[in-house]
């Protein structure tokens, strides 16, 4: 009698999405014809990187919408530190993104790496000795620490006098009541000016879900946070919708 084989997935925590969007950006700096340049992306992912995506079912064709969003949000926040007059970036779930080493930005910019202690100790001694464009800070806590996170939040804004907030990647693993909370919180400081929250829809969190699901529930990273009412989910929590852009279309 043959048994069906164990299912065995590449992801085995939700630090090893940041590896993946990682190799995704590193395979696009390889482009001749790339939409941007990532020099540091292939030190991090590394091997792990690409076991990951080899091992993921058609895991290597899956970079285009990673790199629309990475190529939106560049554009966006380069625009807003240099027109909103912005002097800190809070980057919430930051993983192993490299937008304070790799963007031109103001050397007098305050940059915060929020995440796991982990995640940034691996990016943090892989990078020592490269220098970051900005003022880089390493903020190692979990955002699901209310005490914590709110004790950030504070000490952010009161160090600051724009904030721009980057959500790249992270709510999407959050319930509709997280969301919520996090809104709030961050909606209590006036210094918080913008907030760069990405989004996914129901049609894309279901086709996400038939084709990986089961991998993301392995690494216990079940998407969850796919809003029908899009960007108006923000109105009653204090944040007014100002643009959209959908990585499709991008």
């Amino acid at each position: 009698m043959n048994t069906k084989p164990q299912f065995t997935s590449p992801l085995k925590n939700i630090s090893d999405t940041a590896f993946l969007v990682a190799t995704y950006r590193a395979m696009e700096s390889q482009r001749a014809d790339a939409l941007f340049q990532d020099p540091f992306a292939a030190i991090l992912s590394g091997e792990h990187g690409k076991k990951i995506v080899e091992q993921l079912a058609g895991g290597s064709k899956q970079s285009w919408f990673l790199v629309a969003r990475t190529y939106i949000l560049d554009h966006w926040i380069l625009r807003l530190i240099k027109n909103e007059q912005i002097d800190a970036v809070l980057n919430l779930a930051a993983g192993l993104d490299t937008r304070a080493y790799r963007l031109t930005l103001p050397s007098d910019l305050k940059w915060y790496d929020v995440d796991l202690p982990d995640i940034l100790h691996y990016k943090e001694t892989l990078l020592k000795d490269h220098p970051p464009t900005c003022q880089l800070k390493y903020i190692k806590l979990d955002l699901s620490n209310l005490e914590a996170r709110n004790q950030l939040f504070l000490q952010v804004a009161q160090t600051s006098q724009k904030v721009l907030v980057i959500s790249e990647g992270f709510l999407m693993y959050l319930n509709p009541a997280q969301v919520a909370s996090l809104s709030q919180d961050l909606s209590k400081h006036a210094q918080f000016k913008f907030w760069l929250a990405e989004l996914i829809g129901p049609l894309q969190l279901k086709l996400i879900k038939r084709r990986w699901g089961h991998h993301f529930k392995a690494a216990n990273a079940v998407m969850n946070f796919a809003p029908r009412e899009g960007m108006e989910f923000f109105n009653p929590y204090g944040w007014t919708p100002l643009e959209f852009k959908s990585s499709l279309l991008e």
